[in-house]
Formats: structure tokens, sequence, C-alpha cells
């Protein structure tokens, strides 16, 4: 995931009170395989078309790391855009970022700390998914 592509998502998107709906942990193995993959799939609202809701799905690739924090508190909101910074080769993707406020974490360990979604991967995508099925 680019820059570019990074600053795409969050000009097409208001995380303000999104929702994650599903996270998705995966192991590909092979020769083409790029390792551990995610998938996380957050309903959020599209800022061009009247604030609808739409699913977005970001797909993590050769995840090294990551945090899934199920405690009761936690009801699955975002807050916040997510965070993506870089630290020693690898894109940190934080869905709890409201916690930095305006700043970035300088290292990677500071990015998973005090995190309850966050996520270590060698690269990404995004996509617009069909809405839900009601």
């Amino acid at each position: 995931m680019t820059e570019d592509g990074i600053a795409a998502l969050l000009a097409r998107y208001e995380f303000g009170d999104a929702c994650v709906r599903r996270v998705v942990l995966d192991q590909e193995f092979g020769p083409q395989g790029r390792g551990r993959v995610a998938r996380l799939v957050i309903d959020a609202r599209v800022i061009d078309e009247g604030l609808r809701w739409e699913p977005v799905c970001l797909d993590l690739f050769g995840v090294d790391r990551f945090r899934i924090d199920e405690s009761g508190d936690f009801a699955w909101t975002l807050y916040d855009p997510p965070q993506f910074t870089r630290f020693d080769g690898l894109m940190q993707v934080d869905l709890c970022a409201e916690r930095f406020g305006n700043l970035h974490p300088s290292n990677a360990q500071e990015a998973f700390e005090g995190s309850e979604l966050v996520f270590a991967a060698t690269d990404g995508s995004w996509s617009a998914l069909h809405p839900w099925e009601s």
C-alpha cells in the first residue's frame, strides 16, 4: 500500500464512527504464498456520497505481528481513521489511533503498546465491497 493508496483511502471514507465487522487471519503456504494474511472489513461512511455506509476491506500481506484485544470495553468502533506508520520495513496499521491524538508513534514497539487492534505487515491493499445484504 503506497502513500497515495493510503491517502485515497482516508480521503474516501469517514472513520469517526466506523465499525470493524470482521477480522480474518489466514496463513498461505507454498512458493507463491505471502505468509500470514489478515483481512479487515470495516463499515465506514463515504465522504463524497452523502456519508452513506459502505464496507471497505483492508487486506494486509506478510503479517509479522498483530494484537487483537477482545476486552469487553472495546466495541470494535473506530473513533479516528486508521493510522499507518512504517518502521523496520513493516507497515503498522493501528485501528485505535485516537490514543495518539495528532502525534504518531516513534517506533514499532510504541505502535503496539496500548493499542487494542494493530497489525504489522509487509504490504497491503484496500477495496470497497458490495453493501451487506439485509
